[in-house]
C-alpha cells in the first residue's frame, strides 16, 4: 500500500512527484478488463504520469471500482471511466433502435446489456457483459462508458491505411482507418504470432488493402516481440509511442507504456 496526500491503494508505479500533485489538478483513468482494473493518475494539463497501477481480479470486493474512486481522501478533477466487453458490436447510430436488441444475439451469442454512443461519429456500440461484470462494473458516481467509444474520441482516423492493434494475453483488439473515416474496430481470438498474422493478414484483404501500403501501431503485452515478426509482411510497423499521450519520467522507469497503451489513449 501507498499512502500519499491524495490517494492510498494497491499500486505497481509511482513517480515521486507525486507527493506534491494536487487533486484538483488531477486526472483518473480507470479500465474495468475481465481479468483486472487497471488506472493512472495524470496531470490535467501537462499530461505528466503520476501514477499507474493494476487490480488483479483476485483482490476485488464486491465494488471495485468505487472502492477505487472512494480510496481518494480528496475528490479529483476528473475521471475517465472505461469498460472492456469481449463481445461488442459497432455500427451506425441511425441503424439502431434501443427498444429492439434482439438481432444482437445472432452477432454476439447473446442479447446486448451494455451500450454506448459516440455522438461526433454518429456510431453506436453494443456489447454484452456476463451478469457478474455488469454488477461489479457499475458505480453510483460514474457513467460506465464502452472503452472503443472513449478511444474513438481520442485517435485520429488517417488518410493512408493505418492499423492500431493492442495484443492481450488471448485477444487482438483492432482499429483500422484510410481516407479519414474508420473502417473496422473489432476484438478477436489471438493467443500466438501466427493467429496475429492471421487477422492482420485477414483484415486487410477484405479492407481490399494493399499491405505495402498499410501502417501497423502495435501495443499490448507482447508487442515488441510480435513487431519483428509482423515488420517484413507490412510497409511500416511501429511500437505504441507513450510520449504523444502522456509526459512520463525516469522514475517511471518499470511501467509498461505499450502495456497501457488503451488506458493512456483515454
Amino acid at each position: 500500500m501507498v499512502t500519499t496526500k491524495t490517494l492510498s491503494v494497491k499500486q505497481n508505479n509511482i513517480d515521486p512527484a507525486f507527493e506534491t500533485a494536487k487533486a484538483e489538478e488531477c486526472t483518473l483513468s480507470i479500465l474495468y478488463q475481465q481479468d483486472g482494473l487497471s488506472f493512472l493518475v495524470r496531470h490535467r494539463t501537462t499530461r505528466q504520469l503520476y501514477m499507474a497501477g493494476y487490480m488483479p481480479r483476485a483482490d476485488w470486493s464486491d465494488q471495485p471500482v468505487q472502492d477505487l474512486i472512494d480510496s481518494f481522501p480528496q475528490p479529483l478533477a476528473e475521471v475517465i471511466y472505461g469498460v472492456e466487453a469481449p463481445h461488442s458490436v459497432l455500427i451506425p447510430q441511425v441503424m439502431t433502435d434501443p427498444e429492439d436488441l434482439d438481432w444482437t444475439s445472432d452477432m454476439l451469442g447473446h442479447k446486448a446489456n451494455f451500450s454506448d454512443v459516440n455522438e461526433s461519429l454518429g456510431v453506436a456500440v453494443f456489447a454484452y457483459l456476463p451478469e457478474e461484470d455488469l454488477t461489479l462494473s457499475s458505480t453510483t458516481s460514474l457513467v460506465r462508458r464502452h472503452h472503443w467509444a472513449l478511444q474513438l474520441d481520442r485517435l485520429e482516423p488517417t488518410d493512408a491505411p493505418t492499423i492500431w492493434a493492442h495484443v492481450y494475453n488471448d485477444a487482438v483488439q483492432i482499429m483500422a482507418s484510410r481516407k479519414g473515416n474508420w473502417s473496422l474496430i473489432n476484438s478477436f481470438p489471438c493467443a500466438n504470432e501466427s493467429e496475429l498474422m492471421y487477422h492482420l493478414g485477414n483484415c486487410t484483404e477484405q479492407l481490399d488493402w494493399n499491405r505495402a501500403d498499410c501502417t501497423i501501431e502495435l501495443s499490448g503485452l507482447s508487442a515488441r516481440a510480435y513487431k519483428e515478426v509482423v515488420q517484413p509482411y507490412f510497409g511500416t510497423v511501429r511500437l505504441f509511442k507513450p510520449a504523444q499521450w502522456s509526459k512520463i519520467s525516469s522514475a517511471m522507469k518499470e511501467f509498461d507504456a505499450l502495456a497501457f497503451a488503451t488506458l493512456l489513449r483515454l
